[in-house]
């Protein structure tokens, strides 16, 4: 299963979550073998919130696809993402052993 965390449904996914709050209650209660996300999300929180709430929570699946459009925030997701050990080839699929 795929879920996108994003604003616009332009990601073809199973389940879409436009806020943080939708995004963490999805992630707790599946398990998506792909997580495709915005940083620019509806609500005070962003992109990397979830994506460090999750991975504090031992929640993120192996595929995180980072959709941001906004080159500065996609660099800066992509970052936070190899820091936490994900890899990437082309800086926005990231995949984890």
């Amino acid at each position: 299963m795929r879920l996108a965390v994003a604003r616009s449904g332009f990601y073809r996914a199973d389940q879409y979550c436009a806020d943080s709050r939708s995004a963490r209650r999805a992630l707790r209660e599946n398990a998506f073998s792909i997580l495709a996300i915005e940083y620019y999300l509806a609500g005070s929180e962003n992109g990397d919130d979830v994506l460090q709430w999750a991975n504090g929570k031992n929640l993120l699946p192996q595929n995180v696809v980072v959709i941001e459009r906004d080159r500065t925030k996609r660099k800066y997701m992509s970052d936070v993402l190899k820091s936490i050990g994900f890899r990437t080839v082309d800086d926005t699929t990231f995949f984890k052993h």
